[in-house]
C-alpha cells in the first residue's frame, strides 16, 4: 500500500517523539540506547534533540526497534499498581510519555483505517484518549454518565440488567454520524457494559467501528455482551 508524503512526514515525527518518550521511560544513555536498538548513536542524539529527522525509511527502521526494546506489554505491567486487590492503572494513565508510547502503539495497529473519531467512556480512559486522538489527528468524543452541559443536546443509550445493573451514557447529538469511522478507546475491559453501551452509540448513528483500543483486557466474559472482532489490548489477561 502507498504511502503520501503528508503520512510519510507524520510518521517521521511520530517516530522521533517516540524515541523521546523512551529516552524518559529506560534508563539508558545514547551509547546504551544505541545498542539495544542497533542504531547509530550519533544519530539517535540528533533526532532526539531535534537537529534533524529521519528519513520515512529510517523512521520505519527506528519504530520496529523501539517497540521490540520498549515492548509495551512489559512496561505497562511493570507500572501497573494494584489497590485493595483491582488492577490500578492510574500510574500509567498519569504519565505523559507512557501515553505517548501507547498512542503511537495504537497508531501502529490501526494506521491505514483512517479513523477519524475517537469515542471514550469517562473517567479513566480519556488520558490515553486524549494521547490517541492527537496521534490519530482525530476528533474526542466523550460518553459522559450525567447531562453536564445544559446547553448542549444529548443522545443516550443504555444496559440494563435486572436487578442491579444500569449503565448509562451520554454523547452531544451529532457528535458522531455515519460517515465517521470510530475506534473505542477504554483502559479496562472486562464485563463488557461499557463496551456495549459504546457499540451501540456506533450502530445507531450509522458510523464505521474500526475497533476497540484497550490497555488491559481481563477475560472472555465481555464477549457474552458484545461482538467485536477487531479489540486490540497492550496486556490480556486470562482471569482476575
Amino acid at each position: 500500500m502507498s504511502v503520501s508524503k503528508p503520512e510519510k512526514l507524520k510518521y517521521r515525527i511520530l517516530a522521533v517523539e517516540a524515541l523521546r518518550a523512551a529516552r524518559r521511560l529506560l534508563p539508558y544513555s545514547y551509547r546504551q540506547l544505541s545498542k539495544e536498538l542497533d542504531f547509530d548513536e550519533t544519530l539517535l542524539a540528533r533526532y532526539s534533540s531535534g537537529l534533524s529527522v529521519p528519513s520515512y525509511e529510517q523512521a520505519v527502521e527506528l519504530m520496529k526497534a523501539l517497540r521490540r526494546v520498549l515492548d509495551p506489554a512489559k512496561l505497562a505491567l511493570s507500572r501497573a499498581g494494584e489497590f485493595k486487590g483491582f488492577l490500578d492503572l492510574t500510574p500509567i494513565l498519569s504519565d505523559p510519555y507512557m501515553l505517548k508510547i501507547l498512542a503511537i502503539e495504537f497508531y501502529e495497529r490501526f494506521k491505514g483505517r483512517e479513523v477519524n473519531k475517537i469515542l471514550v467512556p469517562e473517567t479513566s480512559g480519556i488520558t490515553l484518549a486524549t494521547a490517541m486522538a492527537m496521534v490519530f489527528d482525530a476528533t474526542l468524543v466523550i460518553a459522559r454518565r450525567s447531562k453536564d452541559n445544559p446547553v448542549i443536546e444529548y443522545v443516550e443509550e443504555h444496559i440494563v440488567e435486572p436487578p442491579t445493573v444500569k449503565n448509562i451514557f451520554y454523547i452531544p447529538r451529532g457528535s458522531l454520524k455515519g460517515s465517521d469511522r470510530v475506534l473505542i478507546v477504554d483502559d479496562i475491559i472486562q464485563s463488557g457494559l461499557t463496551l456495549a453501551v459504546m457499540k451501540r452509540f456506533i450502530d445507531r448513528t450509522g458510523a464505521k467501528l474500526q475497533g476497540v483500543a484497550a490497555i488491559v483486557v481481563i477475560g472472555d466474559e465481555w464477549r457474552k455482551r458484545v461482538d467485536i472482532d477487531n479489540v486490540e489490548a497492550i496486556v490480556r489477561i486470562s482471569k482476575v
